[in-house]
């Protein structure tokens, strides 16, 4: 079989691959928070080198070939997106690197998508899922019956206020958390992340920023160029894989038969 055929063959497999990730990346270019994953390639030796080699020099020059790539892994830049000015009471996105803490204290996932609600039981929630919003010593947050608006501090305290205008007093603080590495984080779709791993508060340098949201961390135009760039080179290496299959059926065919 025509080595170069094996090449292409990894070549439009990683090509593949990254489509759907810049595809996806895409698709999230208007989710709050969204962010993009970028997928990691490996060049692997070649095949005869990394079974040790052969006991003759390989003819032509393929011992200078490449054993092709592969995917090595997929990683997720967790690089702080810009803000949008929401001026909601229930909106807030976090100023540098961090994670709001949702769910249970048994079953919580992080998020960075900071668009909350407050549902029917008066529970603080995401505005997506619903999940509730946990405090610094992981209790759900109920707001007073009442409330027609809340306030939140740079650290995350919570003051509702009545119709009056008077504060009904601080209630809660809302959990920021960071896990021990941010690869340890899985994605768990609608902007969820969970981790096996310990987690803990952030220092004083980050804060929580009101009436503002995260902007997804794609970038279009970017990611329409790369998407350009990575057809092109899928499209290149079917063309090399016919063209090699053609080559090879026409050697087949010019040889005598018996």
């Amino acid at each position: 079989m025509i080595y170069g055929m094996y090449l292409s063959a990894q070549g439009a497999d990683a090509n593949s691959v990254r489509l759907d990730v810049l595809s996806n990346n895409m698709a999230n270019a208007n989710t709050t928070s969204f962010k993009r994953d970028v997928p990691i390639f490996r060049m692997n030796p070649p095949f005869d080198e990394q079974q040790g080699g052969l006991s003759a020099p390989l003819p032509g020059d393929l011992e200078n070939h490449t054993g092709g790539i592969s995917l090595e892994t997929i990683r997720t830049d967790f690089e702080p997106g810009s803000f949008i000015t929401t001026d909601g009471d229930l909106d807030l996105a976090i100023q540098g690197q961090g994670f709001f803490q949702v769910g249970s204290s048994q079953d919580s996932f992080l998020t960075r998508n900071g668009s909350l609600s407050i549902d029917p039981d008066g529970l603080l929630v995401t505005a997506d899922q619903g999940l509730p919003v946990l405090s610094v010593d992981e209790k759900e947050i109920e707001i007073p019956n009442g409330t027609t608006r809340i306030e939140f501090s740079t650290d995350g305290v919570l003051t509702p206020f009545d119709a009056n205008g008077q504060s009904l007093g601080s209630i809660a603080q809302v959990a920021v958390v960071m896990p021990s590495s941010l690869d340890e984080l899985v994605k768990n779709g609608n902007g969820l992340y969970s981790t096996e791993g310990r987690i803990s508060g952030v220092n004083d340098s980050v804060s929580i920023k009101q009436g503002t949201l995260e902007a997804s961390g794609t970038n279009s135009i970017e990611e329409m160029m790369e998407l350009v760039t990575t057809s092109r080179m899928f499209e290149s290496n079917i063309n090399m894989i016919k063209l090699q299959d053609d080559s090879l059926g026409r050697l087949l065919q010019s040889m005598p038969r018996r």
